[in-house]
């Protein structure tokens, strides 16, 4: 019987025999000749030197978690990402390859076999998007910067991506995108992804996305066995230089949730008018009938705007924005998160709103407090937009078994099983931060009964109080977060019944 890994190999083979990786115009960005030609020997070695550079770029990247808010989540997982600064040392890969809220240690392998230690220099607060680091000095000769393309591709161009789908370090997959205005909703905040053909399974996320003239055009993150998605390079670009200039990069966030729905709909719910949708696919004959439409408000973050949820987004800033939901993170980086005019279409009238921008960094996510058995850590974005949770909370999901805050995540009696819980008061004292929490822990150490007031996030509201038993001999208590110089600092709290 022919292994998984075998058949992707096989399958990759048969794709670049007969795909235009192998003819002379496929390496010709500007070429208007779509007319296949003989293979010869240059030509594969054309496609041979994109391959090289390509390996020489690529990383394969080991982590592994010492504290995570996940309870059930590997300690240990592979991915790839590739060099965009070599001067900087500076990795690209996705955030759920460098463990978007766990403590990790990374183990890069080269293209040429040595391995390195590189360290987390940046987190995404909205996207699945990492940057690492590693050491200048620990970079051998044969690595490469991979160019990022802040264009999106079109459709039906070819793109190939080298990664570790699989488990097989820098294999080569191949395809040809088939939307460039989709989103997948791994996250609570939508992208614009590229998806395109591919054979891709597990280990690919991180690989970089290619033209077949090297231009990276995408980071993959998700798909399915026979597609790849990938977030845009636009989304990267930014970062990357902010990072070279030593300044903290933020994302700007309108206060609300936007998807896609489609012209047709919108034209026949009477929300367009005629002439709003000749005007639209004159100006986008290829956007798929894709519009971009207001999917929610998030409670968090209301405040005076008069947005509401249905309408559909015309123009930002007075620039007609079509499908292209990346082009509305271009121009609130580009006014420096100054509020936006946000032009929309509600019950076909045209109307013009002033919209404030939210700054969202990933500090609350870069930080840890592990104690008896269970992580805790303060409010992120992402639960003020799932939960509307607006003031700094101190939050947990579920208990590690064996932990007693089980009797939160999964009581012995009651029906609130699982998912996100806010902690209000331990033994009466009121805990909004990891610092107060800090504080009660040396009174905690001292009692074999703990007193927890929570509410369950996305619940019925209400306040739940539990009396926990547990010994606090074996109990510990460890503090993580990240500081400047992309190093974890841990701090144990002593516990007076180990000495």
């Amino acid at each position: 019987m022919i292994s998984a890994s075998r058949l992707a190999s096989l399958l990759a083979t048969l794709w670049l025999a007969n795909s235009s990786l192998a003819t002379t115009t496929s390496f010709q960005s500007d070429s208007k000749n779509d007319q296949p030609e003989t293979c010869s020997s240059s030509v594969e070695t054309e496609q041979e030197k994109l391959f090289n550079l390509m390996r020489r770029g690529v990383v394969v990247i080991k982590a592994k978690a010492y504290c995570s808010i996940k309870s059930e989540l590997e300690s240990l997982w592979y991915g790839a990402g590739f060099f965009v600064d070599l001067k900087h040392g500076l990795i690209v890969t996705n955030a759920h390859i460098a463990g978007e809220m766990a403590v990790c240690t990374y183990e890069i392998k080269y293209g040429n076999g040595r391995t390195a230690e590189a360290k987390l220099a940046y987190l995404d607060p909205c996207y699945d998007l990492a940057i690492l680091a590693v050491d200048p000095k620990d970079i051998p000769s044969y690595c490469a910067e991979l160019k990022l393309s802040a264009k999106l591709p079109a459709i039906n161009q070819k793109v190939f991506a080298m990664g570790d789908s699989n488990l097989d370090s820098f294999s080569v997959y191949s395809g040809t995108i088939f939307s460039v205005s989709n989103t997948l909703w791994l996250k609570s905040f939508p992208e614009q992804s590229i998806q395109f053909t591919a054979f891709t399974v597990g280990g690919a996320s991180g690989s970089p996305c290619a033209t077949l003239n090297g231009d990276v055009v995408g980071i993959l993150y998700g798909g399915k066995l026979s597609s790849g998605a990938a977030l845009p390079s636009a989304y990267i670009v930014p970062v990357i230089e902010s990072i070279k200039q030593g300044k903290k990069f933020c994302r700007y966030f309108p206060g609300f949730i936007l998807c896609y729905t489609t012209v047709q709909k919108s034209a026949k719910s009477g929300t367009l008018p005629d002439d709003a949708v000749h005007e639209y696919e004159k100006e986008f004959p290829d956007a798929d009938d894709k519009i971009i439409v207001v999917n929610k408000k998030c409670a968090a973050f209301c405040d005076e705007s008069e947005i509401e949820a249905g309408d559909i987004v015309w123009k930002i800033e007075g620039e007609l924005i079509g499908p292209n939901l990346l082009r509305i993170d271009e121009i609130a980086l580009k006014k420096g998160g100054s509020p936006l005019i946000f032009t929309v279409y509600r019950h076909g009238k045209k109307l013009d709103i002033k919209v404030k921008l939210h700054p969202l960094t990933s500090e609350s996510k870069l930080k840890m407090l592990s104690f008896a058995g269970t992580v805790f850590f303060e409010t992120t974005s992402e639960a003020r937009v799932n939960f509307g949770t607006r003031d700094t909370a101190v939050i947990m999901t579920d208990g590690t078994p064996g932990s007693p805050f089980m009797e939160v995540s999964s009581p012995t009696e009651g029906n609130y099983s699982g998912g996100a819980f806010q902690i209000i008061s331990i033994n009466g004292q009121k805990i909004s931060t990891l610092d107060e929490f800090l504080k009660t822990i040396p009174s905690l150490f001292k009692k074999s009964m703990m007193e927890v007031t929570f509410t369950r996030l996305g619940g019925d509201g209400e306040d739940y109080n539990v009396v926990m038993e547990y010994s606090p001999k074996f109990a510990e208590a460890t503090y993580y977060y990240l500081g400047k110089n992309c190093e974890w600092n841990i701090e144990k709290i002593a516990n007076p019944n180990q000495e």
